[in-house]
Parts: structure tokens; C-alpha cells; sequence
């Protein structure tokens, strides 16, 4: 997130990318992930939920994000910089997930 301006926890800009995403439920995983950016479900589920997390798959590595990062991005700078920030980061030498996950669990998340 070094191109995102972020504090530890969510401020103005999480915003838009909150009202344009799906929590990930991260407990549905053989491996444990530690998600990029974490949601905190409600006291009733405690489920580990993430909107962005990285991992090893096959032979690559991916990054996974719950928000829709695409659609009206000309009218929405935080998703834009969001972008950028994530792209430059699979860029460096920085990205290296230490999380291995099946192909089959990442192609169940997508429905």
C-alpha cells in the first residue's frame, strides 16, 4: 500500500472501494491467508473476511480483490490509485506471497 494513502485501519478513502466490493471469507482456505486488507465481520460470525489478499498458485502468484476495481474508474480516484498501488506492488521484488493456494479453491470464489 505504499502508493495508497492508508493508516492502519480504514479512513475517506477505503470508502469507495467498501461500496464497491464483497468480503472474502478467508476460512474456506486449506492455508491460512493473512489478507493485504482485512474487513471485520460482526460480533454474530467472527469470520475472517478480507477485501484483498495475495497468494501462490500453480506456478504464479495472484492478487485477489473483492472490490470492483474496473467498472466507472474514471470517476473514482481511490480506485484508481488503489490500482496503481496494487500493480506496483506485483511490480517489485516485494511480492512474494507466502500463502500457497489450490487453483480449485481460487476458482470456487468466483461464481
Amino acid at each position: 500500500m505504499k502508493a495508497f494513502p492508508t493508516e492502519y485501519h480504514s479512513n475517506w478513502q477505503w470508502w469507495d472501494a467498501m461500496h464497491h466490493g464483497q468480503a472474502i471469507i478467508m476460512d474456506n482456505f486449506s492455508a491460512r491467508v493473512e489478507p493485504i486488507v482485512r474487513i471485520i465481520d460482526d460480533w454474530f460470525e467472527n469470520r475472517s473476511l478480507g477485501l484483498v489478499f495475495e497468494a501462490k498458485t500453480s506456478s504464479g502468484k495472484i492478487i485477489v480483490s473483492g472490490a470492483d476495481l474496473l467498472t466507472g474508474i474514471d470517476e473514482r480516484p481511490e480506485a484508481r490509485q488503489l490500482v496503481q498501488s496494487l500493480t506496483a506492488y506485483m511490480s517489485s521484488p516485494q511480492f512474494d506471497p507466502k500463502s500457497n493456494i489450490p487453483l480449485a479453491e481460487l476458482k470456487a470464489l468466483v461464481k
